[in-house]
Order: C-alpha cells, then sequence, then structure tokens
C-alpha cells in the first residue's frame, strides 16, 4: 500500500513537470500545440462535464428511495475543540431535541478556551456522555475513544457531526435511512451555512458549497461512490465503524502520521470494503463558514492536502471494486489539475503578451465554457449566481494555485486550531 502511494504521489510530479516543461518550449513555436494541448484539457472539462450530467439526469428520471427510520439506535458523537460555548450548546440540544432514538457522545479534545466548563454543566442537565482529553489529540483519536470505549454495544448506526453544526429535526433519521440496505455502508448530509448572507466571500462559499453537494455528491451517490462523507453530518454502520476504526487511527501517509482529512479516510476505508455511500440531500444540517479570506484559505489549505493524500489512496483499491470511481479520480480528481498547469502558464503569457487575444478570444471562451459546466446552478439555484461567479474568479486566481502548493506539502501534519486563529 505504501509503495503504490508514493509511486502515485511521484506520479503527480511528473504530470506536473511535464505539462509545465512540454507547453513552455513549444508556446513560442507552434501554434498547432497551443491548439491541440487546449483542445485536450477542454475535450477532458467537457467530458467529465456530460458525464456528471448524465448521472444527475438518471437521478431525476428515477430518484432512489430507501426504507423509512424504524427506531433503530444512533449513537451520535461530538468532538469539540476550542468551540464558541454557545454553538456547542446549540448543536448539543438540535441533536437531543431531534429525531431518532439517540445516544450522543461528547469528546472534548483539550479546548483551552472553557468550554470545557459549559460542557460540564449539559452533562450534568441532559442525557450526554462526556468525555474530556487533558490534552489536544486530534479528531482521529477523539472518535477512536467514543467508539471503542463510549459506544453502546446495540447502537445500530454512528452519525458524526462538528461542534459547529446544528441539525433539522429530522437529519439524523433522513440520514442513516440509507444504511437500512445492506449494501450501503455510509451516507452524507446535505450543508447550508448559517452566516451565506454575511458578506461576498460566505455568499460564494455558500455557492462552493452548493456545487458540491447538489451537483458532485449528487452524481457520485448516483454511482453510490460519494468520496467524502462530510464532518458536519455523516453516518456509518456501527458494525463497520469498530471494524474500521483501529486503521483509520493509525494512518500514515509516506511515513508519516496523518492528522487531517479523517472523514475523507473514513469514507475510503468504508468503499475498500465493497459497500457504497451516498448523500442523502433531505438530511439538513447547518453550520458557519470562515468570514474572512484568511480564515478561507487557513481551512482550504488542510482540505487541499487531504484530498490529494486521500484521492491517491482512493486508486490503491477501486481499480478493484469501484471502477467508474477509480477513473474519475485518476483523469479528473488528480491528473486534470496538474495537466492544466501548462495551459494556465500559456494563459498567464498570452495576458502580457497579447492581451487583445485574451480579452476578444480567450476571456470569453472561458466564461462559456465554466456557464456551461455550472450550467444547474441558474437552473436549480439562482440566488447563487453571485457567488458563483465570484468564486469562479477566486479558484482561477487562488484555489486552483492551492493545488500546487498541498502537491508540495502533502505531508506537512500541521493543523490550523481555531486558537492558532485566533492568535492571528
Amino acid at each position: 500500500m505504501q509503495r503504490a502511494q508514493t509511486a502515485i504521489y511521484a506520479a503527480l510530479f511528473v504530470v506536473l513537470a511535464g505539462s509545465g516543461l512540454l507547453f513552455l518550449s513549444q508556446y513560442g513555436m507552434s501554434v498547432r500545440f497551443w491548439v491541440g494541448f487546449t483542445t485536450v484539457y477542454v475535450l477532458l472539462l467537457v467530458g467529465y462535464t456530460l458525464y456528471l450530467f448524465g448521472l444527475l439526469f438518471v437521478h431525476d428520471l428515477k430518484p432512489r428511495t430507501y426504507p423509512r427510520y424504524g427506531g433503530q439506535k444512533i449513537a451520535v458523537v461530538i468532538p469539540c475543540f476550542n468551540e464558541d460555548p454557545d454553538l456547542v450548546e446549540e448543536s448539543i440540544r438540535t441533536v437531543l431535541d431531534g429525531d431518532g432514538h439517540k445516544q450522543v457522545i461528547v469528546i472534548d479534545d483539550g479546548s483551552t478556551n472553557g468550554v470545557q466548563t459549559r460542557l460540564r454543566e449539559l452533562a450534568a442537565e441532559l442525557p450526554i456522555s462526556l468525555h474530556e482529553f487533558p490534552e489536544n489529540r486530534g479528531k482521529r483519536e477523539a472518535l477512536h475513544h467514543a467508539v471503542t470505549r463510549m459506544l453502546d454495544d446495540d447502537a445500530d448506526f454512528v452519525v458524526t457531526i462538528d461542534s459547529d453544526t446544528v441539525l433539522e429535526r429530522d437529519a439524523l433519521v433522513r440520514v442513516v435511512e440509507p444504511l437500512l440496505c445492506p449494501e450501503i455502508g455510509a451516507s452524507t448530509g446535505n450543508v447550508l451555512l448559517l452566516n451565506e448572507r454575511q458578506n461576498l466571500l460566505t455568499r460564494m462559499v455558500g455557492a462552493y458549497y452548493w456545487v458540491g453537494l447538489n451537483i458532485y455528491k449528487q452524481a457520485h451517490s448516483v454511482i453510490r461512490s460519494v468520496v467524502c462523507c462530510s464532518g458536519c453530518l455523516a453516518a456509518y454502520r456501527a458494525s463497520l465503524l469498530r471494524e474500521t476504526i483501529d486503521e483509520f487511527a493509525s494512518q500514515r501517509f509516506l511515513g508519516e502520521p496523518c492528522t487531517h482529512s479523517e472523514d475523507r479516510h473514513l469514507t475510503n476505508l468504508v468503499l475498500k470494503r465493497g459497500y457504497d455511500v451516498v448523500y442523502v440531500a433531505e438530511a439538513v444540517s447547518w453550520t458557519e463558514t470562515p468570514a474572512t479570506v484568511r480564515g478561507f484559505l487557513r481551512q482550504q489549505r488542510r482540505w487541499k492536502r487531504g484530498y490529494i493524500r486521500e484521492s491517491i489512496y482512493t486508486l490503491t483499491y477501486a481499480w478493484r471494486c469501484k471502477k467508474l470511481l477509480f477513473l474519475q479520480i485518476l483523469l479528473w480528481d488528480l491528473t486534470a489539475p496538474f495537466l492544466s498547469f501548462g495551459l494556465r502558464i500559456g494563459l498567464l503569457v498570452t495576458v502580457t503578451a497579447q492581451p487583445g487575444l485574451f480579452l476578444s478570444a480567450i476571456l470569453p471562451g472561458w466564461i462559456l465554457l465554466l456557464l456551461v459546466r455550472y450550467i444547474f446552478v441558474p437552473l436549480r439555484a439562482p440566488d447563487k449566481l453571485i457567488g458563483l461567479f465570484v468564486y469562479m474568479l477566486f479558484y482561477e486566481g487562488c484555489m486552483y494555485w492551492l493545488n500546487l502548493w498541498a502537491l508540495f506539502t502533502v505531508k506537512n501534519r500541521s493543523w490550523v486550531t481555531r486558537a492558532a486563529t485566533a492568535q492571528a
């Protein structure tokens, strides 16, 4: 496994270097090469877009239904580290007030902001089980402790939520209903933003979340291969979580222990065992997003590193049991971003050398291509259009380049905590 991951990781550098060097060596000499290179990338982009459209069409034509919840026991695990006391209390109360037969476990992961005082008060008042770590150990250790030492023997499902997540009343029962089908091992719910209207950035993030959930996750749910169960609301079979929790807690990449992207890795372990993973749009949760560019980029740096590491992990098993997922990860999630590096370098050169060509032909073509790619947004969520436009600009100017940063720092184990954020 480690050798395979190392080989795939090295191959990404080859793709990146080859894309940049090949393009730059040909750019000034061959218009044909420019056209051919661009055509290959555009065809890949259009092909993947049509693939998503096809999956969404299948979903609309025949929406999947699941058995109704029948009183099975749901263990809800809430790891907490330096959360706002009022928000974590609201989170816990929405879980307790929600539908379903529940066990509620709260793990304080060595908080230093005094939230543990509020948690102790809630534990004395409410039917929750609280455990406190003396120091910060990370979400993996929190989940491992909850599953191995605190989970009731008769729990049927385990739902994990972030400590800043607020649930709709029926969210828990909706998100576990797919698990009543024996072939489904995990499911994930919808995520809306409590502070989406705060500023232009949060509107952008709202559009970004909507696209990720209601286009990508919804499409991947059709082939039952959602690649990441969101930390805001994720459900697993209790038996499957007990089986995988030690492997989950001891994950290593290139010889280093892994300390982030826990939700993506848990999902990988479920898919690796041949189970399906689906998205449930009707299971609604609410959370807050960073409202500053600095805070948002901190979050995205973590996510991008985990995205690369876990995509590499997916390739090591998906070729056997999830072939469509394998092709998607190989061609689109990993190859395309680094293949397009040379194209983007060429565009930067064009902007400098031939601004008229860029403004009259390349920029309109780029906008048209993105409008086709995201056509479902104006059709299904027109209120997200402003945020989507900002996101498209922000992605090209900033977020794309985080992929390169993440590739070179994927072994970095640092985690930007709320405490660090507050000090910044």
